[in-house]
């Protein structure tokens, strides 16, 4: 990613109760600063929001007509490229902690790729085609490394390696495994994304 700073207003709200008292004091707001500037290509106005499994459902359902709780929704306010950045990206811990416990990786690690992929969202990157999911998946990658931390599809590229076909990329075999994003709503209303 670029080493150059962009102007960041970035809010946090932590809404997910006392139970994730522990996620709250691993996200101190250097750490939010660091990953969502790492991901940065322009100024941008966010906002982190940290949700129990209830918000994170009623969410997706709203938005995105999923009746669960998924770990993060993005929501890009922008209407094309030259309006500012500008989202809230919504992070649902109990999912989040689970999906770390499955992955066998840190939670803080999750949460950095997380915030990450929700910044790049709001930006207009996306994985909805193959190599939209490449290049998304590269990029993330790249940053990730930057920040110190592994790259988050290693398991997954590992485990499709061996089962590809030639004709098959690896994109195609990670879009398989990934839910699909509503359809657009309409303009100037957000867009959910989902990872």
């Amino acid at each position: 990613m670029s080493t150059a700073r962009h102007a960041l207003t970035l809010t946090s709200q932590f809404v997910a109760g006392p139970a994730f008292a522990a996620h709250k004091a691993l996200l101190s707001r250097t750490a939010l600063r660091r990953w969502v500037q790492a991901a940065l290509l322009a100024d941008a106005e966010l906002t982190l929001r940290f949700v129990d499994a209830d918000e994170g459902q009623a969410l997706n359902r709203g938005y995105r007509g999923k009746d669960y709780a998924t770990n993060v929704l993005t929501f890009a306010y922008a209407q094309d490229e030259s309006d500012p950045v500008t989202g809230d990206i919504v992070l649902c811990c109990p999912v989040i902690e689970r999906e770390a416990n499955e992955q066998g990786i840190t939670l803080e690690a999750h949460y950095a790729h997380l915030i990450v992929h929700g910044v790049l969202h709001a930006q207009g990157y996306d994985h909805e085609e193959d190599d939209e999911a490449v290049e998304m998946e590269r990029l993330e990658t790249e940053i990730l490394a930057g920040l110190g931390y592994a790259d988050p599809y290693a398991a997954e590229k590992a485990a499709q390696a061996p089962k590809e076909s030639a004709t098959t990329g690896a994109a195609a075999a990670r879009k398989s495994a990934r839910p699909a994003r509503s359809a657009r709503p309409a303009p100037g209303a957000a867009r959910p994304r989902r990872t």
